[in-house]
């Protein structure tokens, strides 16, 4: 039986949610190196949707977008327009950003 994933991308002041179906665990691998591999594959789908969102296009809702270097296509199932972060939300936002220019000024 396949699990759907529902799972979102914060773009902005753009929220969108999407399913996904979670593919089925390798039997080569131990249970550690299958939850490694999913969340890896999760993580793919979220930079996958946020360059998607980045390159200006904005989804419709029951929307199938498909690509060729995923496992299983994404389903919008929601989207929220002016979307204002939370606190945890605004405190991880600005964590990443700090990460980024860090890791930008330590390649000079």
């Amino acid at each position: 039986m396949s699990q759907i994933v529902n799972t979102c991308v914060i773009y902005g002041n753009l929220k969108v949610y999407y399913n996904y179906i979670k593919s089925k665990p390798l039997k080569t691998l131990n249970p550690m190196g299958n939850f490694y591999r999913f969340s890896h594959l999760h993580k793919k789908t979220q930079r996958f949707m946020e360059n998607y969102l980045k390159s200006g296009e904005v989804p419709n809702k029951d929307q199938e977008i498909y690509s060729e270097t995923l496992f299983s296509k994404l389903i919008v199932t929601n989207i929220i327009f002016g979307y204002q972060r939370n606190e945890g939300e605004k405190w991880i936002y600005n964590l990443e950003k700090e990460f980024i220019r860090f890791k930008n000024t330590k390649k000079i």
